[in-house]
């Protein structure tokens, strides 16, 4: 998985070498706060909307997903 920036102000970017099915983001709290379905190998994940702090970016591909700590300035 790739993904930048990091910090992201507004616009995270993902890709990897396979189909992204999806990603959350999710609060320190373990609420889901954004979910998106990408069907893609590159997606963008628009952060705007949420308060400044740190979240775990969930990034599913099929069988397979990664965590990803990003901070939101």
């Amino acid at each position: 998985f790739v993904y930048y920036p990091n910090p992201v102000k507004s616009i995270l970017n993902v890709s990897y070498n396979q189909t992204i099915d999806s990603v959350s983001v999710v609060n320190l709290l373990g609420q889901v706060v954004l979910s998106k379905t990408i069907n893609s190998n590159e997606g963008t994940v628009d952060m705007a909307a949420l308060p400044s702090g740190t979240y775990i970016v969930k990034v599913v591909s099929g069988t397979q997903y990664d965590l990803i700590k990003v901070v939101k300035q």
